[in-house]
Protein backbone atom coordinates (compact mmCIF):
# COMPACT_ATOMS: atom_id res chain seq x y z
CA UNK A 1 0.00 0.00 0.00
CA UNK A 2 2.99 2.43 0.83
CA UNK A 3 5.23 1.78 -2.62
CA UNK A 4 3.11 3.46 -5.09
CA UNK A 5 3.18 6.43 -3.01
CA UNK A 6 6.60 6.73 -2.43
CA UNK A 7 7.07 6.25 -6.06
CA UNK A 8 4.68 9.13 -6.61
CA UNK A 9 7.06 11.18 -4.48
CA UNK A 10 10.09 9.79 -5.76
CA UNK A 11 9.03 11.33 -9.32
CA UNK A 12 8.35 14.62 -8.26
CA UNK A 13 11.31 15.37 -6.52
CA UNK A 14 13.43 14.04 -9.67
CA UNK A 15 11.41 16.05 -11.64
CA UNK A 16 12.34 19.53 -12.77
CA UNK A 17 11.74 22.59 -10.11
CA UNK A 18 10.08 24.60 -12.42
CA UNK A 19 6.91 24.38 -14.00
CA UNK A 20 6.63 23.17 -17.16
CA UNK A 21 3.75 24.52 -20.01
CA UNK A 22 2.35 22.34 -23.27
CA UNK A 23 4.48 24.55 -25.24
CA UNK A 24 7.65 23.82 -23.18
CA UNK A 25 6.82 20.08 -23.82
CA UNK A 26 5.80 20.42 -27.12
CA UNK A 27 9.30 22.46 -27.81
CA UNK A 28 11.34 19.70 -26.17
CA UNK A 29 9.08 16.78 -28.29
CA UNK A 30 9.93 18.41 -31.38
CA UNK A 31 13.44 18.92 -31.16
CA UNK A 32 14.22 15.81 -29.02
CA UNK A 33 11.97 13.11 -29.71
CA UNK A 34 14.05 10.13 -31.63
CA UNK A 35 11.57 8.73 -33.76
CA UNK A 36 10.86 12.49 -35.18
CA UNK A 37 14.28 12.39 -35.68
CA UNK A 38 14.38 9.31 -37.31
CA UNK A 39 11.41 10.31 -39.38
CA UNK A 40 13.90 13.20 -40.91
CA UNK A 41 16.84 10.83 -41.82
CA UNK A 42 14.32 9.00 -43.91
CA UNK A 43 13.73 12.04 -45.78
CA UNK A 44 17.31 12.53 -46.29
CA UNK A 45 17.90 9.30 -47.28
CA UNK A 46 14.84 9.64 -49.92
CA UNK A 47 16.66 12.70 -51.21
CA UNK A 48 20.09 10.38 -52.51
CA UNK A 49 17.10 9.06 -55.08
CA UNK A 50 17.77 11.91 -57.45
CA UNK A 51 21.59 12.30 -57.16
CA UNK A 52 21.76 8.10 -57.66
CA UNK A 53 19.20 9.18 -60.90
CA UNK A 54 20.89 11.74 -62.21
CA UNK A 55 24.15 9.78 -62.41
CA UNK A 56 22.83 7.50 -64.89
CA UNK A 57 23.34 10.18 -67.21
CA UNK A 58 27.02 11.82 -66.19
CA UNK A 59 30.60 10.72 -67.47
CA UNK A 60 31.93 7.87 -65.44
CA UNK A 61 35.82 7.55 -65.16
CA UNK A 62 37.86 4.29 -64.46
CA UNK A 63 41.57 3.42 -64.14
CA UNK A 64 43.00 0.80 -64.96
CA UNK A 65 46.29 -1.75 -65.26
CA UNK A 66 47.09 -4.44 -66.85
CA UNK A 67 49.96 -6.74 -67.08
CA UNK A 68 50.50 -10.04 -69.26
CA UNK A 69 52.94 -12.56 -69.75
CA UNK A 70 53.44 -15.02 -72.56
CA UNK A 71 54.67 -18.10 -71.06
CA UNK A 72 57.53 -20.28 -71.98
CA UNK A 73 60.24 -22.21 -70.15
CA UNK A 74 61.80 -19.98 -68.44
CA UNK A 75 59.32 -17.31 -68.16
CA UNK A 76 61.60 -14.43 -69.48
CA UNK A 77 61.19 -10.83 -70.69
CA UNK A 78 59.81 -11.88 -74.07
CA UNK A 79 56.42 -11.13 -74.40
CA UNK A 80 56.09 -9.27 -71.12
CA UNK A 81 53.58 -6.20 -71.32
CA UNK A 82 52.27 -3.57 -68.99
CA UNK A 83 49.36 -1.24 -69.70
CA UNK A 84 47.95 1.25 -67.68
CA UNK A 85 45.35 3.97 -68.42
CA UNK A 86 42.35 5.45 -67.69
CA UNK A 87 38.61 4.66 -69.08
CA UNK A 88 35.52 7.64 -70.13
CA UNK A 89 32.12 6.49 -70.71
CA UNK A 90 29.42 9.18 -71.11
CA UNK A 91 25.93 7.52 -71.48
CA UNK A 92 24.13 9.56 -73.86
CA UNK A 93 20.55 7.94 -74.85
CA UNK A 94 18.72 5.79 -72.29
CA UNK A 95 15.35 6.14 -74.27
CA UNK A 96 13.45 8.59 -71.57
CA UNK A 97 14.32 5.76 -68.45
CA UNK A 98 16.56 8.31 -66.58
CA UNK A 99 13.80 10.98 -66.81
CA UNK A 100 11.23 8.64 -65.64
CA UNK A 101 13.27 7.66 -62.83
CA UNK A 102 14.12 11.43 -61.72
CA UNK A 103 10.14 11.51 -61.68
CA UNK A 104 9.68 8.42 -59.63
CA UNK A 105 12.65 9.89 -57.16
CA UNK A 106 11.38 12.94 -57.12
CA UNK A 107 7.08 11.71 -55.88
CA UNK A 108 9.39 9.95 -53.31
CA UNK A 109 11.32 12.30 -51.44
CA UNK A 110 7.69 14.59 -51.61
CA UNK A 111 6.35 10.63 -49.90
CA UNK A 112 8.77 10.66 -47.40
CA UNK A 113 7.96 14.55 -46.51
CA UNK A 114 4.92 14.05 -45.77
CA UNK A 115 5.78 11.12 -44.02
CA UNK A 116 7.72 13.48 -42.20
CA UNK A 117 4.54 15.86 -41.26
CA UNK A 118 2.84 12.82 -40.17
CA UNK A 119 4.74 11.45 -38.11
CA UNK A 120 5.62 15.70 -36.40
CA UNK A 121 1.66 15.75 -36.48
CA UNK A 122 1.40 12.81 -34.39
CA UNK A 123 4.06 13.20 -32.12
CA UNK A 124 2.67 16.72 -31.03
CA UNK A 125 -1.05 14.91 -30.32
CA UNK A 126 0.37 12.58 -28.50
CA UNK A 127 2.62 14.98 -26.98
CA UNK A 128 -0.75 16.62 -25.52
CA UNK A 129 -2.85 14.16 -24.57
CA UNK A 130 0.58 12.95 -22.70
CA UNK A 131 0.80 16.43 -21.02
CA UNK A 132 -3.17 16.30 -20.60
CA UNK A 133 -3.44 12.78 -19.10
CA UNK A 134 -0.39 13.23 -16.46
CA UNK A 135 -3.01 16.57 -15.32
CA UNK A 136 -5.72 14.46 -15.01
CA UNK A 137 -4.12 11.60 -13.25
CA UNK A 138 -2.29 13.61 -10.80
CA UNK A 139 -6.54 15.94 -9.82
CA UNK A 140 -7.47 12.36 -9.58
CA UNK A 141 -5.22 11.00 -7.02
CA UNK A 142 -5.58 14.25 -5.38
CA UNK A 143 -9.54 13.87 -5.64
CA UNK A 144 -9.06 10.11 -4.37
CA UNK A 145 -6.83 11.27 -1.58
CA UNK A 146 -9.20 13.79 -0.45
CA UNK A 147 -11.57 11.55 -0.48
CA UNK A 148 -9.67 9.00 1.98
CA UNK A 149 -9.54 11.89 4.38
CA UNK A 150 -13.46 12.40 4.47
CA UNK A 151 -13.67 8.90 4.52
CA UNK A 152 -11.47 8.51 7.69
CA UNK A 153 -13.10 11.28 9.16
CA UNK A 154 -16.30 9.57 8.74
CA UNK A 155 -15.54 6.33 10.35
CA UNK A 156 -13.77 7.91 13.17
CA UNK A 157 -17.05 10.04 13.64
CA UNK A 158 -19.04 6.40 13.48
CA UNK A 159 -16.80 4.79 15.55
CA UNK A 160 -17.35 7.20 18.50
CA UNK A 161 -20.92 7.40 18.15
CA UNK A 162 -20.87 3.53 18.03
CA UNK A 163 -19.42 3.72 21.75
CA UNK A 164 -22.13 6.04 22.58
CA UNK A 165 -25.03 3.78 20.98
CA UNK A 166 -25.86 6.20 18.26
CA UNK A 167 -25.25 4.33 15.33
CA UNK A 168 -24.87 0.63 15.12
CA UNK A 169 -22.11 -1.87 14.02
CA UNK A 170 -22.91 -2.08 10.63
CA UNK A 171 -23.12 1.66 10.44
CA UNK A 172 -19.52 1.62 11.45
CA UNK A 173 -18.97 -1.68 9.13
CA UNK A 174 -19.97 0.19 6.19
CA UNK A 175 -17.34 3.21 6.85
CA UNK A 176 -14.95 0.72 7.05
CA UNK A 177 -15.52 -0.67 3.52
CA UNK A 178 -15.78 2.15 1.76
CA UNK A 179 -12.99 3.40 3.33
CA UNK A 180 -10.94 0.74 2.21
CA UNK A 181 -12.60 0.97 -1.52
CA UNK A 182 -11.33 4.90 -1.48
CA UNK A 183 -7.85 3.60 -0.67
CA UNK A 184 -7.64 1.06 -3.33
CA UNK A 185 -9.26 3.52 -5.85
CA UNK A 186 -6.59 5.85 -4.33
CA UNK A 187 -3.50 3.09 -5.13
CA UNK A 188 -4.92 2.45 -8.40
CA UNK A 189 -4.88 6.12 -9.35
CA UNK A 190 -1.29 6.72 -8.31
CA UNK A 191 -0.64 3.58 -10.36
CA UNK A 192 -2.14 5.82 -13.80
CA UNK A 193 -0.40 8.83 -12.60
CA UNK A 194 3.08 7.12 -13.13
CA UNK A 195 1.96 5.26 -16.18
CA UNK A 196 1.03 8.94 -17.75
CA UNK A 197 4.34 10.12 -16.65
CA UNK A 198 6.40 7.69 -18.65
CA UNK A 199 4.54 7.98 -21.60
CA UNK A 200 5.14 11.69 -20.95
CA UNK A 201 8.84 10.98 -20.07
CA UNK A 202 8.99 8.65 -23.79
CA UNK A 203 7.71 11.90 -25.92
CA UNK A 204 9.07 15.08 -24.09
CA UNK A 205 12.51 13.33 -23.10
CA UNK A 206 12.32 14.21 -19.26
CA UNK A 207 10.26 13.60 -16.18
CA UNK A 208 7.23 16.23 -16.04
CA UNK A 209 7.65 18.51 -13.05
CA UNK A 210 5.08 20.58 -12.05
CA UNK A 211 3.04 21.50 -14.83
CA UNK A 212 1.00 24.56 -15.73
CA UNK A 213 -2.76 24.18 -16.57
CA UNK A 214 -3.79 23.59 -19.97
CA UNK A 215 -4.10 26.94 -22.60
CA UNK A 216 -6.92 27.76 -24.83
CA UNK A 217 -7.67 25.55 -26.90
CA UNK A 218 -6.36 25.84 -30.99
CA UNK A 219 -9.02 26.97 -33.78
CA UNK A 220 -11.09 23.97 -35.56
CA UNK A 221 -12.70 24.17 -38.65
CA UNK A 222 -16.60 25.59 -38.25
CA UNK A 223 -18.07 22.09 -39.01
CA UNK A 224 -17.64 18.46 -39.54
CA UNK A 225 -18.09 18.99 -43.02
CA UNK A 226 -15.65 21.57 -43.56
CA UNK A 227 -13.24 19.77 -41.14
CA UNK A 228 -13.35 16.34 -43.32
CA UNK A 229 -13.48 18.55 -46.85
CA UNK A 230 -10.03 19.99 -45.06
CA UNK A 231 -8.55 16.24 -44.29
CA UNK A 232 -9.18 15.70 -48.33
CA UNK A 233 -7.13 18.34 -49.05
CA UNK A 234 -4.09 18.12 -45.97
CA UNK A 235 -3.65 15.08 -44.48
CA UNK A 236 -0.19 13.76 -45.00
CA UNK A 237 -0.90 10.55 -44.84
CA UNK A 238 -3.13 11.10 -47.52
CA UNK A 239 -1.07 13.11 -49.88
CA UNK A 240 1.52 10.52 -49.01
CA UNK A 241 0.15 7.77 -50.49
CA UNK A 242 -0.81 9.87 -53.81
CA UNK A 243 2.99 10.34 -54.20
CA UNK A 244 3.71 6.76 -53.90
CA UNK A 245 0.96 5.93 -56.83
CA UNK A 246 2.84 8.75 -58.59
CA UNK A 247 6.27 7.28 -57.96
CA UNK A 248 5.01 3.78 -59.38
CA UNK A 249 3.74 5.23 -62.05
CA UNK A 250 6.72 6.52 -63.02
CA UNK A 251 8.57 3.24 -61.85
CA UNK A 252 6.29 1.53 -64.79
CA UNK A 253 6.97 4.12 -67.42
CA UNK A 254 10.92 3.35 -66.60
CA UNK A 255 10.60 -0.04 -67.32
CA UNK A 256 8.71 -0.20 -70.45
CA UNK A 257 11.66 3.00 -71.56
CA UNK A 258 14.41 -0.11 -71.17
CA UNK A 259 13.06 -1.57 -74.45
CA UNK A 260 14.19 1.40 -75.98
CA UNK A 261 18.10 1.11 -75.64
CA UNK A 262 21.04 2.73 -74.39
CA UNK A 263 23.86 3.88 -76.25
CA UNK A 264 27.56 5.92 -74.54
CA UNK A 265 30.31 7.07 -76.11
CA UNK A 266 33.67 5.74 -74.58
CA UNK A 267 37.02 6.66 -74.47
CA UNK A 268 39.91 5.14 -73.06
CA UNK A 269 43.96 6.63 -73.18
CA UNK A 270 46.77 4.44 -71.92
CA UNK A 271 50.49 3.72 -72.09
CA UNK A 272 51.79 0.49 -73.24
CA UNK A 273 55.06 -0.36 -71.35
CA UNK A 274 56.29 -3.73 -73.24
CA UNK A 275 59.78 -5.76 -71.89
CA UNK A 276 62.67 -6.52 -73.64
CA UNK A 277 63.42 -9.71 -75.84
CA UNK A 278 64.92 -10.99 -79.14
CA UNK A 279 62.43 -9.63 -81.01
CA UNK A 280 63.00 -6.24 -79.21
CA UNK A 281 62.72 -4.43 -82.75
CA UNK A 282 58.16 -5.52 -82.75
CA UNK A 283 58.07 -3.41 -79.04
CA UNK A 284 55.80 -1.47 -79.48
CA UNK A 285 56.18 1.55 -76.43
CA UNK A 286 53.73 4.70 -76.43
CA UNK A 287 50.18 5.69 -75.54
CA UNK A 288 47.31 3.24 -77.19
CA UNK A 289 43.43 3.86 -76.64
CA UNK A 290 40.78 5.26 -78.98
CA UNK A 291 36.94 6.18 -78.87
CA UNK A 292 33.94 4.23 -79.45
CA UNK A 293 30.04 4.36 -79.66
CA UNK A 294 28.04 1.33 -77.94
CA UNK A 295 25.15 1.08 -78.72
CA UNK A 296 22.16 -2.08 -77.74
CA UNK A 297 18.66 -2.82 -77.42
CA UNK A 298 17.13 -5.69 -76.39
CA UNK A 299 15.25 -7.70 -78.31
CA UNK A 300 14.40 -10.96 -76.43
CA UNK A 301 15.11 -11.10 -72.36
CA UNK A 302 12.82 -14.12 -72.15
CA UNK A 303 10.08 -12.48 -70.77
CA UNK A 304 12.13 -10.56 -68.19
CA UNK A 305 11.14 -7.16 -69.28
CA UNK A 306 7.39 -8.03 -69.34
CA UNK A 307 7.42 -10.11 -65.96
CA UNK A 308 9.26 -6.47 -64.34
CA UNK A 309 6.62 -4.57 -65.91
CA UNK A 310 3.96 -6.40 -65.04
CA UNK A 311 4.91 -6.48 -61.27
CA UNK A 312 5.43 -2.39 -61.42
CA UNK A 313 2.05 -2.34 -62.50
CA UNK A 314 0.70 -4.43 -59.89
CA UNK A 315 2.23 -2.32 -57.29
CA UNK A 316 1.02 1.09 -58.83
CA UNK A 317 -2.66 -0.81 -58.71
CA UNK A 318 -1.85 -1.42 -54.57
CA UNK A 319 -0.14 2.43 -54.76
CA UNK A 320 -4.04 3.67 -56.19
CA UNK A 321 -6.33 0.99 -53.44
CA UNK A 322 -4.00 2.30 -50.99
CA UNK A 323 -5.25 5.84 -51.60
CA UNK A 324 -8.57 5.00 -51.67
CA UNK A 325 -8.18 2.99 -48.42
CA UNK A 326 -6.65 5.89 -46.64
CA UNK A 327 -9.42 8.47 -47.59
CA UNK A 328 -11.61 6.15 -45.97
CA UNK A 329 -9.26 6.15 -42.73
CA UNK A 330 -8.90 9.68 -43.03
CA UNK A 331 -12.89 10.51 -43.31
CA UNK A 332 -13.45 8.05 -40.48
CA UNK A 333 -10.57 9.48 -38.26
CA UNK A 334 -11.92 13.36 -38.94
CA UNK A 335 -15.86 12.25 -38.40
CA UNK A 336 -14.69 10.05 -34.69
CA UNK A 337 -12.48 13.08 -33.62
CA UNK A 338 -15.36 15.51 -34.12
CA UNK A 339 -17.75 13.21 -32.01
CA UNK A 340 -15.33 12.84 -29.50
CA UNK A 341 -14.83 16.84 -29.24
CA UNK A 342 -18.82 17.42 -29.43
CA UNK A 343 -19.22 14.58 -26.66
CA UNK A 344 -16.35 15.79 -24.47
CA UNK A 345 -17.93 18.74 -24.77
CA UNK A 346 -21.82 17.76 -23.63
CA UNK A 347 -19.81 15.57 -20.90
CA UNK A 348 -18.50 18.88 -19.32
CA UNK A 349 -21.48 20.39 -18.99
CA UNK A 350 -23.63 17.46 -17.21
CA UNK A 351 -20.69 17.42 -14.94
CA UNK A 352 -20.34 20.13 -14.12
CA UNK A 353 -24.09 20.19 -12.78
CA UNK A 354 -23.68 17.32 -11.43
CA UNK A 355 -20.95 18.34 -9.48
CA UNK A 356 -23.03 21.28 -7.94
CA UNK A 357 -25.77 19.04 -7.56
CA UNK A 358 -23.93 16.19 -5.54
CA UNK A 359 -22.50 18.78 -3.58
CA UNK A 360 -25.14 20.31 -2.23
CA UNK A 361 -26.97 17.15 -2.19
CA UNK A 362 -23.77 15.56 0.15
CA UNK A 363 -24.11 19.04 2.59
CA UNK A 364 -27.41 18.56 3.13
CA UNK A 365 -27.35 14.76 3.80
CA UNK A 366 -24.18 14.90 6.46
CA UNK A 367 -26.23 17.15 8.05
CA UNK A 368 -29.81 15.47 8.31
CA UNK A 369 -27.39 12.47 9.21
CA UNK A 370 -26.24 14.47 12.31
CA UNK A 371 -29.51 14.57 13.55
CA UNK A 372 -30.86 10.90 12.53
CA UNK A 373 -32.78 11.87 9.43
CA UNK A 374 -30.58 10.44 7.30
CA UNK A 375 -28.20 6.92 7.42
CA UNK A 376 -24.59 6.26 7.21
CA UNK A 377 -24.57 4.68 4.38
CA UNK A 378 -26.30 7.49 2.66
CA UNK A 379 -23.91 10.03 3.34
CA UNK A 380 -21.39 7.42 2.30
CA UNK A 381 -23.28 7.05 -1.50
CA UNK A 382 -23.50 10.98 -1.76
CA UNK A 383 -19.98 11.55 -1.19
CA UNK A 384 -19.12 8.69 -3.41
CA UNK A 385 -21.21 10.72 -6.06
CA UNK A 386 -19.66 13.93 -5.55
CA UNK A 387 -16.62 12.17 -6.00
CA UNK A 388 -17.78 9.95 -9.48
CA UNK A 389 -18.97 13.61 -10.84
CA UNK A 390 -15.68 15.17 -9.97
CA UNK A 391 -13.90 12.55 -12.13
CA UNK A 392 -15.73 12.72 -14.94
CA UNK A 393 -14.80 16.03 -15.10
CA UNK A 394 -11.43 15.51 -14.73
CA UNK A 395 -11.43 12.58 -17.81
CA UNK A 396 -13.88 14.78 -19.78
CA UNK A 397 -11.69 17.80 -19.90
CA UNK A 398 -8.75 15.41 -20.44
CA UNK A 399 -10.58 14.08 -23.55
CA UNK A 400 -11.32 17.14 -25.20
CA UNK A 401 -7.97 18.38 -25.42
CA UNK A 402 -7.00 14.65 -26.79
CA UNK A 403 -9.61 14.88 -29.34
CA UNK A 404 -8.66 18.42 -30.48
CA UNK A 405 -5.59 17.39 -31.09
CA UNK A 406 -6.19 14.03 -32.79
CA UNK A 407 -8.56 16.01 -35.36
CA UNK A 408 -5.60 18.66 -35.54
CA UNK A 409 -3.77 15.44 -36.64
CA UNK A 410 -5.61 13.84 -39.30
CA UNK A 411 -5.68 17.66 -41.02
CA UNK A 412 -2.37 17.88 -40.76
CA UNK A 413 -2.48 21.17 -38.58
CA UNK A 414 -0.93 19.72 -35.16
CA UNK A 415 2.48 20.98 -36.93
CA UNK A 416 4.97 23.21 -34.99
CA UNK A 417 4.98 25.73 -37.37
CA UNK A 418 1.11 25.99 -37.49
CA UNK A 419 1.01 25.86 -33.77
CA UNK A 420 3.80 28.46 -33.59
CA UNK A 421 5.67 26.24 -31.09
CA UNK A 422 9.44 27.35 -32.16
CA UNK A 423 10.64 29.36 -34.62
CA UNK A 424 13.50 26.86 -35.01
CA UNK A 425 12.00 24.40 -37.55
CA UNK A 426 13.66 21.55 -39.49
CA UNK A 427 13.33 22.18 -42.99
CA UNK A 428 14.15 19.30 -45.29
CA UNK A 429 14.57 20.98 -48.32
CA UNK A 430 18.17 22.11 -47.17
CA UNK A 431 19.71 18.81 -47.09
CA UNK A 432 17.99 18.69 -50.57
CA UNK A 433 19.18 21.60 -52.06
CA UNK A 434 22.67 20.08 -50.67
CA UNK A 435 22.29 17.17 -52.63
CA UNK A 436 20.40 17.33 -55.29
CA UNK A 437 22.82 18.05 -58.52
CA UNK A 438 26.08 16.91 -56.80
CA UNK A 439 28.68 15.72 -58.78
CA UNK A 440 31.58 15.43 -55.91
CA UNK A 441 32.58 12.10 -55.37
CA UNK A 442 34.22 12.14 -52.22
CA UNK A 443 31.67 13.26 -49.96
CA UNK A 444 30.41 11.93 -47.39
CA UNK A 445 28.39 13.13 -44.20
CA UNK A 446 29.79 12.49 -40.57
CA UNK A 447 29.21 9.35 -38.69
CA UNK A 448 25.82 9.03 -37.72
CA UNK A 449 26.81 7.79 -34.36
CA UNK A 450 28.84 10.80 -33.24
CA UNK A 451 26.55 13.30 -34.96
CA UNK A 452 23.09 13.24 -34.61
CA UNK A 453 22.61 16.97 -34.54
CA UNK A 454 21.76 16.91 -38.22
CA UNK A 455 18.71 15.22 -36.97
CA UNK A 456 17.45 18.26 -34.97
CA UNK A 457 15.38 21.20 -36.18
CA UNK A 458 18.70 24.12 -37.26
CA UNK A 459 17.18 26.97 -38.12
CA UNK A 460 14.16 29.36 -38.48
CA UNK A 461 11.60 28.70 -41.34
CA UNK A 462 8.75 30.71 -42.34
CA UNK A 463 5.70 29.28 -41.58
CA UNK A 464 4.35 29.39 -44.78
CA UNK A 465 7.11 27.25 -46.24
CA UNK A 466 4.72 24.70 -44.57
CA UNK A 467 1.48 26.04 -44.48
CA UNK A 468 -0.58 23.36 -45.61
CA UNK A 469 -3.01 24.21 -48.82
CA UNK A 470 -6.17 26.01 -48.69
CA UNK A 471 -9.38 24.45 -47.77
CA UNK A 472 -10.49 24.84 -51.67
CA UNK A 473 -7.86 22.42 -52.79
CA UNK A 474 -10.36 19.21 -52.14
CA UNK A 475 -7.99 16.81 -53.64
CA UNK A 476 -3.86 17.14 -54.05
CA UNK A 477 -2.04 15.58 -56.00
CA UNK A 478 1.69 15.31 -56.10
CA UNK A 479 3.56 17.89 -57.82
CA UNK A 480 4.96 17.60 -61.39
CA UNK A 481 8.48 16.23 -62.06
CA UNK A 482 11.03 18.77 -60.65
CA UNK A 483 8.41 21.04 -58.47
CA UNK A 484 10.48 19.70 -55.22
CA UNK A 485 13.72 21.76 -56.08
Amino acid sequence: MRALPLLVAASVIAAPASADTLADALRAAYETNPELAAARAAVRRADENMPIARAEMRPNIGGSVTFSQDLDDELNDFGRVTVAGFRVTQPVWAGGRVQAQLSAADARIGAAREILRSVENRIIADTVEAYAEVLATREEVRLNQNQVKVLREQLRASSDRFEVGDVTRTDVAQSQARLADAEARLVAAQGNALTAEQTYIRLVGRPPGELAALPPLPPLPPSVEAARDLALASAPVLIAARYDEKAAAEQVRAIRRERWGTASVNASFGYQIPAGGPFEQFRVDGLVGGINMNASIPIYTAGLLSARTRQAEATQSEAIETIESTERTVLEQTTNAWIAIETAKSVIRSARASIDANRLAAEGVRQENLVGSRDIIEVLNAEQELLNSQVVLVRAERNLYAATYRLLQVIGRAEAAALGITDKLYDPAVNFRRVNRSWREWREDPDPRTDRQRNRPDGAREPAAVAPPPLSVRRMGPPAPGQLE
